[in-house]
């Protein structure tokens, strides 16, 4: 009978949601609980969750969850940490429904996020893409080095919202974990589920609220040296380069701008008179000085975004040296 009893259960799944967490104990028990509040009953879907290679209390949270949650929750745990592809693929292949909804353990679903994601999905070959907004609690710690996620179109496909169906995660082999940093990893999932014909369609009902980083120019300055894998993206889908690219080589619109600055800087050190290597210099970076100012200003008052302009060119800057180094690494350029 409970044989039977878990066969029904199992056939009833619509959907899994896969989430893959490192370090993060403190916000499982707010995303269970954004998932225990889904308009979607909660026995038209399971959850998965990997402890990837956590060193805090993520796998004494997990298990407290698992025990007490309404919810079909599954834990895998793995040792040692296996990047953000490798415990994605753990999640969604522990996972028995035929569409598997991503997201990740610092967003919080919205109470209509599985239901309107899988009308969106229907019959259709389909990806889904949901809207991923900034949390509107923690609009107080926006800073102009804080690390959140908007997601308003298809262009990327990012796995903090997003829905596939499993033949297709399948018959691509799932995300390449080739990727062992976070960046790229999850739009060449998408873009190789897109080679097989389906289509990637953006769904704004299927809301995820992503959390906001608190601005440090530290933090900054150490998220910029995750993204070596960019390039190595750009290696496998090269006609990528025309629609994500700035000019077909630049990862982000200040990068040009930056190296500008940073040769005029250079260049001025070897150039007298004095003055004429200054206005030199002031030449070459008014037009990253006009991006940051005034074109893509920083988050804050004006007087708070002119002070802090050398930490942002610090970062604008190493993320060019980084996407040097992973171009070389990956043997495809860009900056």
């Amino acid at each position: 009978m409970r044989r039977m009893a878990a066969r029904k259960l199992f056939l009833a799944m619509q959907v899994s949601v896969a989430v893959s967490s490192y370090l993060r104990a403190s916000l499982l028990p707010r995303l269970v609980e954004a998932l225990e509040s889904q308009t979607l009953p909660v026995d038209r879907f399971e959850v998965v969750i990997v402890d990837n290679g956590s060193t805090d209390a993520t796998a004494e949270v997990l298990s407290d969850l698992a025990s007490r949650s309404p919810l079909s929750l599954r834990i895998v745990s793995t040792t040692p940490n296996r990047g953000p592809a490798g415990g994605r693929n753990l999640a969604w292949r522990a996972s028995g429904a035929a569409i598997v909804a991503f997201t990740d353990d610092d967003c919080v679903p919205t109470q209509t996020w599985l239901e309107s994601g899988l009308k969106a999905m229907g019959d259709a070959h389909r990806i889904v893409v949901g809207r991923t907004a900034p949390n509107p609690g923690q609009e107080a710690m926006r800073g102009p080095f804080s690390l959140t996620v908007s997601v308003e179109d298809t262009r990327f496909l990012h796995t903090c919202n997003i829905f596939y169906r499993r033949e297709d995660l399948e018959a691509v082999g799932g995300f390449d974990e080739g990727f062992t940093t976070p960046g790229g990893e999850d739009t060449d999932l998408g873009l190789r589920v897109r080679q097989l014909g389906a289509e990637a369609v953006f769904c704004s009902e299927a809301l995820v609220y992503h959390d906001v980083g608190a601005s440090s120019l530290e933090g900054a300055l150490r998220q910029a040296l995750r993204w070596t894998d960019i390039p190595r993206f750009f290696a496998k889908h090269p006609a990528a380069r025309e629609d994500l690219l700035v000019r077909r080589v630049f990862w982000k619109p200040s990068h040009p701008r930056v190296i500008a600055s940073a040769v005029g800087l250079v260049a001025a050190c070897a150039i007298t008179p004095f003055w004429f290597a200054g206005l030199s210099a002031l030449v070459l970076t008014l037009p990253w000085l006009w991006f940051r100012v005034w074109k893509r200003p920083l988050s804050g008052g004006r007087r708070r975004r002119i002070l802090v302009l050398p930490g942002a060119f610090a970062v604008d800057l190493l993320e060019v040296f980084v996407m040097m180094r992973g171009s070389i690494r990956h043997r495809a350029l860009v900056l």
